[in-house]
C-alpha cells in the first residue's frame, strides 16, 4: 500500500530521523496530521506517548527554523532572535499542529508578530532611556 506521496510502508521504515517524519508530512490535509503520531510510533517502534514527544519535536523544530529565517530575512540579528524566542510558547503551537488543530504557516505567523513586538518594545526601551537622559 503506497501513501499519498508515493512512499510505501518499507520505504518509510527504512528512512531514519527528520528525513522519515518529513516523508510522512509531505501533502498532508490537518486530519491526516493527527494520524501521524501513530506512524511514527510505527517507523520508530516506540509507544504513543514517545512518538508524540518526536511529532511535537519536530514542528517545533520546523517553527523555530521558520521564524530565523523571517527574522533574518526582516534583519533581526541572532542574539536579538535568541533573546526574544525564548519568551515564546513554540511548544504549545507546535502541540496544536501535532493534533491537527493547526496548520504550521499560522502558526508561524502568529508566533513571528510576537516576536517582532518584542523586538520592537526592546529597541524602544533602549531609545526611552536615552530619550529621558537629555530631557
Amino acid at each position: 500500500m503506497n501513501d499519498s506521496n508515493n512512499y510505501s510502508k518499507n520505504d518509510i521504515q527504512r528512512l531514519r530521523g527528520k528525513t522519515a517524519i518529513d516523508s510522512v508530512h509531505k501533502n498532508i490535509s490537518l486530519e491526516e496530521e493527527r494520524r501521524i503520531t501513530k506512524r511514527i510510533s510505527d517507523i520508530y517502534s516506540v509507544g504513543i506517548e514517545e512518538a508524540s514527544d518526536i511529532h511535537i519535536n519536530y514542528h517545533h523544530d520546523r517553527i523555530r527554523n521558520l521564524l530565523r529565517q523571517r527574522a533574518k530575512r526582516q534583519g533581526m540579528t541572532d542574539i536579538v532572535f535568541e533573546d526574544c524566542v525564548q519568551n515564546l510558547d513554540i511548544i504549545k503551537y507546535a502541540f496544536s499542529i501535532s493534533r491537527g488543530e493547526l496548520i504550521e504557516i499560522a502558526a508561524g505567523d502568529i508566533l513571528f508578530k510576537q516576536l517582532s513586538e518584542m523586538q520592537n518594545e526592546s529597541e524602544n526601551i533602549s531609545e526611552d532611556r536615552y530619550f529621558n537622559f537629555y530631557q
